[in-house]
């Protein structure tokens, strides 16, 4: 029973935090983020707590509780602007040009030139939705992994993506994504890969942590001679900014491979620690180095 209006409740939020984004004008999106955003903070959510343990695992040291308290608060307000920004931009139909600056594309253009495909390496950093549509949006042959929401409306990332001419792999087995990333790669795509999510593959340093980290994109990588280019999406007081970055050089050692991604991720959520999605359990598996 418990399980059943957990349920009710997130799907009915979602909803409801789509509805709104329909509803509000853009220059209204930040102040209703604010005020949704603190009376979420208010309910004792299960990710809440975990999204507050996983601040003082990475920032312990840094900040005090206090600190820590009001950085929650300013991550929960930050994820309800995104929710609201992807309804209203669904709603509008509105293209993007205006609403991010890029920098560093020209390691994307070259990247493209040795017909490989690209790699893409991104995080759950920022509005990530705005990064694929826009790079879309200026011609770039953009896919992405993915895995539908549990309280999304059925098909909603899919429908999305597909809206902005970006061709998605969803994910459904361990097995099947590779392949479909090849194809993608094959026909010289950049493809799009959140790989700061715990799983099982190996063990790596970030904020100064051995945490489980995903490995696929690395093999892929090296197997397919594919250049592997980090792009994140952060906002700044101005908008957006996607920052892409010259290409990771393949390392034999994949541990190494992947904390040369770390690195330049941790940087990044030192900078802007309100943007990332800390309601994942990403230090849920440790182990002593």
């Amino acid at each position: 029973m418990k399980s059943i209006l957990k349920h009710i409740f997130f799907k009915s939020a979602v909803r409801f935090f789509l509805l709104i984004g329909k509803i509000l004008k853009k220059d209204q999106l930040l102040s209703a983020s604010s005020f949704l955003g603190s009376l979420l903070y208010i309910f004792p959510l299960k990710r809440k707590y975990v999204a507050f343990d996983n601040l003082k695992i990475a920032f312990g040291q840094q900040y005090e509780e206090n600190e820590l308290k009001r950085l929650l608060k300013r991550f929960i307000n930050e994820f309800v602007l995104i929710a609201l920004e992807i309804a209203f931009i669904i709603k509008r139909r509105e293209r993007l040009a205006q609403w991010a600056k890029a920098s560093g594309v020209e390691y994307l253009d070259e990247a493209l030139r040795k017909n490989k495909g690209v790699i893409a390496l991104s995080a759950h950093l920022g509005n990530i939705p705005i990064m694929l549509a826009w790079l879309a949006e200026k011609g770039y042959p953009v896919a992405v992994l993915f895995k539908e929401g549990k309280y999304l409306p059925e098909g909603f990332l899919y429908n999305l993506i597909k809206s902005y001419k970006i061709y998605p792999i969803p994910f459904h087995s361990d097995r099947e994504v590779p392949k479909e990333i090849i194809k993608a790669l094959n026909q010289n795509m950049i493809v799009f890969i959140l790989a700061d999510q715990a799983r099982p593959g190996i063990y790596a340093k970030f904020f100064g942590k051995y945490v489980q980290c995903q490995k696929g994109a690395f093999v892929i990588a090296k197997r397919k001679g594919s250049p592997i280019i980090p792009a994140f999406i952060i906002r700044e007081k101005d908008g957006h900014k996607i920052k892409i970055y010259p290409g990771i050089e393949i390392e034999k050692d994949i541990q190494l491979l992947i904390e040369k991604y770390n690195i330049l991720l941790e940087n990044l959520i030192r900078q802007y620690p309100e943007q990332y999605y800390w309601f994942h359990r990403r230090f849920k598996k440790m182990k002593l180095h």
